[in-house]
C-alpha cells in the first residue's frame, strides 16, 4: 500500500513539551570555582543542608534552596545566566511583548546536589513552580553508559499504550515515551515543573554536582 499524494491537511503539534537546552560560554572556570564552593558547604554538614529528608534520594548532599541569594561572584555569574536564559525562553515561547516582560516578577528556589558513589534521585516532580532547571557543574568521571543519567517521562499518560510501526518512530515534537541524557558541564536544561523526571545511580569516584531550580513567576501589575 502506498501513502496518498493528494490530500492536503494542516498537522497540528498539540500537547508538545517545550524544553530548553542552552550552553553557559567559558563554564569551565566557573564550573571550578563553584565545585569548591559547594564542596566547602557540604563539608560543614547540616549547617547548609536542607532539613528535610526526601524518600526519593539516596546518596545525595542537597542544600538549603537559597543558592540564588548568595553573593559568591561565580553564584551570581550562573545565575545571570540562568535568569537570562529562563526570561528569555518564556518569553519566546508565550510570544510576550518586551513591555509584558517587564512587569513579571520572578521567583526561584535553588539548591545544588552533590552525588557521590551509588547515589540517585527516583522519579518525582515540582509542585507549586512552573519551570525547573538543571544546571551541571559536574557530571562526574564514570564511564558507564547510564550513569547518572537523567530521565524525563512522557506526561501523556497511556500515550504508549499501544505501539505498532503507525506510531513507534514518530519524530520531535510527536515522540512518545521517556527522554534520557548524559549531563555535560555547562549544560543548562529547562522543563516543566510537572515533569516527572528521575536521575539513575552515579557510579563514579569524582562527585556528580549539579544546580536545580524552581521558578514561578506573577504580574506586579495584574493586566486589566
Amino acid at each position: 500500500m502506498t501513502a496518498p499524494r493528494d490530500i492536503h491537511a494542516t498537522v497540528h503539534p498539540l500537547y508538545a513539551t517545550p524544553m530548553l537546552q542552552s550552553q553557559l560560554p567559558d563554564a569551565a572556570e566557573i564550573n571550578r570555582q563553584l565545585t569548591l564552593l559547594f564542596l566547602s558547604l557540604e563539608s560543614e554538614g547540616k549547617r547548609h543542608r536542607d532539613i528535610i529528608e526526601r524518600d526519593t534520594q539516596y546518596g545525595i548532599f542537597e542544600s538549603n534552596f537559597y543558592l540564588h541569594k548568595r553573593k559568591e561572584p561565580p553564584v551570581r555569574m550562573l545565575f545571570d545566566f540562568i535568569d537570562n536564559a529562563l526570561l528569555a525562553f518564556i518569553q519566546g515561547i508565550s510570544a510576550y511583548s518586551d513591555e509584558q516582560m517587564s512587569n513579571i516578577e520572578f521567583e526561584m528556589h535553588s539548591w545544588f546536589h552533590v552525588t557521590r558513589q551509588g547515589g540517585f534521585q527516583s522519579a518525582h516532580n515540582h509542585p507549586n513552580a512552573s519551570w525547573s532547571a538543571i544546571y551541571c557543574v559536574d557530571s562526574g568521571d564514570s564511564s558507564a553508559a547510564h550513569s547518572g543519567a537523567v530521565r524525563f517521562h512522557d506526561p501523556r499518560t497511556g500515550s504508549d499504550m499501544y505501539r505498532d510501526p503507525a506510531n513507534e518512530n514518530l519524530q520531535i515534537p510527536y515522540r512518545l515515551g521517556s527522554w534520557q541524557l548524559n549531563h555535560k558541564p555547562g549544560q543548562l536544561l529547562a522543563f516543566p515543573s510537572y515533569l516527572l523526571h528521575e536521575v539513575f545511580p552515579y557510579i563514579g569516584e569524582r562527585p556528580r554536582i549539579v544546580v536545580a531550580l524552581n521558578a514561578w513567576c506573577r504580574w506586579k501589575n495584574p493586566p486589566l
